[in-house]
């Protein structure tokens, strides 16, 4: 308690109660015993003081007009002391449902380990794998009204209690009764209470959502990823129509579920989309994926987790997004530069810029065309160049990326890349990432020598498949030095890269047989 008193942010927003952080911060070793008697007293007594479950609602503008209420997210603020009290009730579910492995495979949504990046990464992997065998992928992209809003306590509580948890008496207590007022412009509304939804802004509610949806894989017989409450139904196989056909009844399958768990599928922003290769799909005159009698739209680029997605992933839309987000953002940065240092344009162009260049770069960038590839790097040597304050046509080289501490784009994707091998090696990786991944000492009859003793296996593909995420970074990981690959911590890991990928990029420029 006293560990989760000390790492409390002092700018966090206070609760209904007036209690700040930074009073519970600096208070934290002589209220710490206290703290912890409240704790206790909850779990206990299977209650959660009435105080604990009232929250402050404030309206955030998002975008368009401002008389428009649907453009307003709203925020909810928990008194402190609740989300010391639900940390401590988290620690010990996450662990149990670790423990038991009883979470879904596919679901990367609020799990440690997880993110979109490994989830994007493991749907390219799948898709570009079966194109590369000549079929074709469909896939549903659900879309969710309202998901974490509308969860029923009841069926909650049941489904922990099915799960294994059998104290659910707390969390009836945690859910039930709860109340919020709404601020905005220094006038507050009358309190109302939440009948249904897990609690915003909780520390317990996305582990809740997590178990309340857990069970939706029971519903169809089709792939099924989900991050949270984003879901995406898939079928291959080499006939568009059957695909079609396979989708709409796995589409009404999955409804029906919804509809039981008092779940709303908003049909008309449910998107589906035929992945195959250019070839393939020019022979596809239509493809309609129904769900109650309504037609889902059909569209030939997907948004997918922040990631624009081709039907033939190409990776066209992903570049001219990061094109043009890239010259805006240099646009507005080039009007300031006058009262920015080196190192504060080195900051901004990473928080602004280079995120983009980064995001998801395992799932896309090993299958772009090497035309697009030339482009990402055009705009990260305008980024340089003005980082450096160089002349618009000055040459972009190593000695130039290393002085603004950057690596190349192929290099950083190749960084990036590693990265997760190093965790799929160490098996702190989601599972789903790790089905392509073989060390060579944990293959029979295979003769390791000190040179591949930490080599992975290089499976064989074709096609589309050397262009996957596994097949590159095992081909980028069996090529690193073996002082790099044996590294345990996996911060020493990237910094030894970092300065292996840069060490080897000089190498390369001053090769004086080099061929450009």
């Amino acid at each position: 308690m006293y560990k989760e008193l000390c790492k409390l942010n002092p700018c966090k927003s206070t609760g209904i109660d007036g209690i700040k952080s930074r009073f519970l911060k600096d208070g934290a070793y002589e209220i710490k015993s206290v703290i912890t008697h409240l704790v206790n007293l909850s779990i206990d007594t299977h209650s959660v003081p009435d105080e604990l479950k009232y929250a402050i609602v404030k309206p955030l503008f998002k975008k368009n007009s401002r008389l428009d209420v649907g453009n307003y997210r709203p925020v909810s603020i928990l008194p402190i002391i609740s989300k010391i009290l639900e940390r401590a009730i988290y620690v010990q579910i996450e662990a149990y449902l670790k423990e038991k492995d009883l979470l879904y495979e596919y679901q990367s949504g609020f799990r440690k380990s997880h993110s979109t990046d490994s989830c994007l990464t493991n749907l390219s992997d799948y898709i570009r794998v079966l194109i590369s065998e000549g079929k074709y992928v469909g896939m549903v992209l659900l879309d969710l009204q309202k998901a974490f809003d509308t969860v029923d306590h009841d069926i909650l509580c049941k489904k922990l209690e099915a799960m294994g948890l059998d104290e659910t008496d707390w969390f009836k207590s945690y859910l039930g009764g709860r109340k919020q007022v709404v601020v905005a412009n220094d006038t507050q509304s009358e309190p109302g209470i939440v009948n249904c939804g897990v609690p915003q802004g909780s520390i317990l509610g996305p582990l809740l959502f997590l178990c309340y949806i857990n069970d939706m894989p029971i519903s169809i017989k089709c792939k099924l990823l989900l991050y949270a409450d984003d879901s995406t139904l898939i079928v291959p196989g080499s006939d568009p129509k059957v695909i079609a056909d396979t989708l709409s009844l796995e589409l009404n399958s999955c409804r029906q579920w919804l509809i039981d768990n008092k779940l709303s599928l908003h049909l008309g922003k449910t998107e589906s989309i035929l992945f195959g290769s250019k070839r393939k799909l020019r022979k596809v005159n239509s493809f309609e994926v129904s769900c109650n009698n309504e037609v889902i739209q059909h569209v030939n680029s997907v948004k997918y987790l922040g990631l624009q997605i081709d039907n033939d992933l190409a990776g066209d839309n992903i570049v001219k997004g990061i094109v043009k987000k890239t010259n805006s953002r240099l646009r507005f940065l080039y009007r300031h530069k006058d009262i920015l240092s080196f190192n504060c344009k080195k900051t901004l162009c990473s928080a602004l810029i280079q995120c983009h260049f980064d995001y998801a770069c395992s799932s896309w960038y090993p299958g772009i065309r090497k035309e697009l590839t030339k482009k990402l790097q055009v705009m990260q040597n305008k980024m340089i160049r003005f980082i450096s304050n160089l002349d618009p046509r000055a040459h972009i080289g190593n000695k130039e990326l290393a002085k603004a501490g950057f690596l190349s784009v192929p290099d950083r994707v190749k960084q990036v890349k590693l990265g997760h091998v190093f965790k799929i090696r160490n098996g702190t990786s989601p599972y789903y990432m790790t089905a392509h991944f073989q060390k060579l000492n944990e293959i029979e009859n295979r003769i390791v020598t000190r040179a591949t003793a930490y080599n992975f296996y290089t499976p064989r593909v074709y096609n589309q498949g050397t262009n996957t995420f596994f097949y590159t970074s095992i081909r980028d990981w069996n090529d690193l030095p073996n002082n790099v690959k044996q590294i345990e911590k996996e911060k020493a890991f990237k910094e030894k890269l970092k300065q292996s990928l840069m060490a080897s990029a000089k190498k390369l420029e001053d090769d004086p047989f080099m061929y450009y």
